[in-house]
């Protein structure tokens, strides 16, 4: 996410442009790295930061052997060099030795023959890779000219990452996903013969997208950022009830009279109103019902009822007021 322009993304799409190296005057040299296989290990033994290393990845494609590169301080995204080069898995280290000659820990991409694809931070500056032969790296390699390569954006965005659209930085929150889209192209409408005649009478496949809204991770959401510590608290507009009535004796006749009353005249003004008819203890009704989060609580006790009056209970900001039994409707209207 950015603060400054409103770019947001899921992490599996995401683009972003990491931090800048600084120049570094290096020509193109082997340095000994002995038993130094992994970008900690080597940039620790070089004391230079991970951002300075070229990280090769070996997969195997379905049309095969692929050199994944990204920045010693990124994290190759799976998913990102999926639609670049389709299903793929990471080699083994037995294909490693065989394919590449060098056992993992010391690949670069420096005369490499097998098809690479590398990350597009990797364009500028001067980077450590592997010397592809045991326990040596290349320092000074430059793309382009110690290495050619297909150029995608194949990393992980991370906190700290510049916008794409803005240049601001770009922070990681997690949340849910209410909502998606998915481009389907013509994958389904091909092989469902799914076909429009075009302007020139031509048979031409639809292009197709799926939208979809999710009820229950909408519900999920409004949970998590609409809550205390006794429970939920239902934003009015997705509430399932709009009131709860609350009446605390139900072996009280004038108790249940009453309730049933509001609840019946409640329902014909097209209230949703639920009840609470369980011969519970009071404590345990109200529990439940802060619990349960219903924006509204009518409640309904025996001594205010003996004094025509009724306590009505805003849930999110638990201020409560008495009005007369005649006054609940007008109120609750004036709520809802």
């Amino acid at each position: 996410m950015c603060d400054k322009c409103g770019y947001s993304a899921n992490v599996e799409l995401a683009a972003s442009i990491p931090v800048r190296n600084e120049p570094r005057e290096w020509s193109l040299e082997e340095v000994s790295t002995p038993e130094k296989r992994t970008v900690h290990e080597v940039s620790n033994f070089l004391k230079l930061p991970a951002a300075y290393f070229i990280k090769s990845i070996l997969v195997i494609a379905d049309r095969g052997p692929v050199l994944a590169l990204v920045r010693g301080d990124q994290e190759l995204h799976e998913k990102k060099l999926a639609k670049v080069i389709g299903n793929h898995r990471p080699a083994q280290k037995t294909e490693v030795k065989e394919m590449l000659g060098v056992e993992a820990g010391f690949i670069g991409p420096v005369g490499q023959t097998i098809r690479m694809i590398a990350d597009i931070s990797l364009k500028e500056g001067l980077y450590v890779g592997g010397a592809n032969k045991p326990h040596y790296h290349l320092r000074g390699i430059k793309a382009e000219k110690d290495f050619s390569a297909e150029w995608h954006d194949i990393h992980s965005a991370k906190s700290g990452d510049f916008c794409v659209k803005c240049g601001s930085a770009l922070r990681v929150e997690r949340v849910i996903e209410i909502g998606n889209i998915f481009q389907l192209g013509i994958k389904y409408s091909n092989p469902l013969r799914a076909f429009f005649l075009d302007e020139n009478g031509q048979e031409k496949p639809v292009i197709m997208g799926s939208y979809g809204i999710g009820p229950a991770r909408i519900a999920a959401a409004a949970i998590e950022q609409n809550n205390d510590k006794d429970g939920i608290i239902w934003p009015k507009s997705i509430a399932p009830f709009d009131v709860e009535l609350l009446p605390l004796n139900m072996n009280d006749p004038k108790t249940v009279e009453v309730s049933e009353k509001l609840h019946e005249d409640m329902a014909a003004m097209g209230i949703e109103v639920l009840m609470d008819d369980r011969e519970e203890r009071a404590g345990v009704k109200f529990k439940d019902a802060d619990l349960i989060g219903i924006p509204t609580q009518v409640v309904l006790g025996e001594k205010n009822l003996k004094e025509g009056l009724v306590e009505i209970k805003d849930r999110k900001t638990k201020e409560t007021v008495k009005v007369t039994v005649e006054e609940v409707l007008k109120k609750i209207s004036d709520l809802c």
